[in-house]
């Protein structure tokens, strides 16, 4: 692209609400649980890594973002509009990766760094995120070549997800040690460059209370005659779970490339047909 959507204008900015919450998070570390936690507080319009698996038309401007960060160049806050407009929190990736560019974009919201122990989250990640790296590497030139009978949906996960591994905006299929290295330096980043006093470093085992008093607001729940009974913390996403929607959008994709080719197929022979067809008729000599 010789001049990218966001440096260019793009698209229109999409409708502008407050932003009110960053969570400075890598995947795997309660993301989901966390996105279901904001909306149960009101927060809603959330980009999560399920926003853009939904909205495969971010594709060219979450490829500008990766490139600028890499670059080194800035994106300001009406360029980070045209994809986050009308969100009103960030949580997981893609836009996790860009904590410290939006906390700097959006200097009213809050920030939450999303903690994990590394070595649970290791473990987690290597069962998930990074088999699917794995898969995404070596779908990388077959995705070029299916690309136009390949779904929107997955064809924007395989060149998002290899764009962010490969220019090291985000974490790769790396040895223990060097990932390490990336969550350790992303954490240490996103401490550095944001004031103290905007962050509450929070873990999903924390519940509600430190939450909901960082965000200025009140936990879930509902009244009994006994008194207010807090909701539970959400926890969603296990191993299981992931695995099992990254199944479903690969079968998904495969019979949707097969029904593509077979109908693209059809087609050619149906146009080679009536070609033979209308060649007959134009050589047959008239009998008059």
């Amino acid at each position: 692209m010789s001049v990218s959507k966001l440096a260019a204008g793009g698209d229109p900015p999409r409708p502008k609400v407050p932003m009110k919450v960053i969570v400075a998070s890598l995947p795997r570390t309660g993301t989901s649980s966390m996105k279901l936690a904001l909306q149960q507080l009101g927060i809603h319009e959330i980009y999560h890594m399920t926003t853009y698996v939904d909205h495969p038309e971010d594709l060219e401007l979450w490829s500008d973002a990766v490139n600028a960060k890499k670059d080194g160049k800035n994106i300001t806050r009406a360029q980070w509009d045209q994809l986050l407009g009308n969100c009103q929190g960030i949580c997981d990736a893609p836009a996790g990766y860009f904590a410290v560019e939006l906390a700097q974009a959006y200097p009213e919201a809050k920030v939450v760094i999303l903690n994990r122990d590394f070595e649970k989250w290791y473990t987690s990640i290597s069962n998930t995120v990074q088999r699917v790296i794995r898969l995404r590497r070596k779908l990388h030139y077959l995705e070029m070549l299916l690309r136009p009978w390949m779904p929107a949906r997955a064809s924007a996960i395989i060149r998002l997800g290899n764009h962010i591994s490969f220019s090291g905006v985000g974490f790769g299929d790396y040895s223990k040690e060097k990932t390490k290295k990336f969550f350790d330096d992303y954490y240490a980043d996103c401490r550095k460059r944001i004031p103290s006093d905007r962050i509450l470093e929070f873990k999903v085992q924390d519940g509600w209370g430190p939450l909901v008093k960082h965000l200025g607001t009140k936990p879930p729940g509902y009244e009994t005659e006994n008194g207010f009974v807090e909701a539970p913390f959400p926890r969603v996403n296990d191993t299981a779970a992931f695995g099992d929607r990254v199944a479903e959008i690969q079968r998904h994709s495969w019979l949707a490339i097969g029904k593509n080719m077979a109908v693209q197929a059809l087609t050619l022979i149906g146009i080679v047909a009536i070609g033979g067809y209308v060649k007959g008729l134009i050589e047959i000599k008239p009998f008059w």
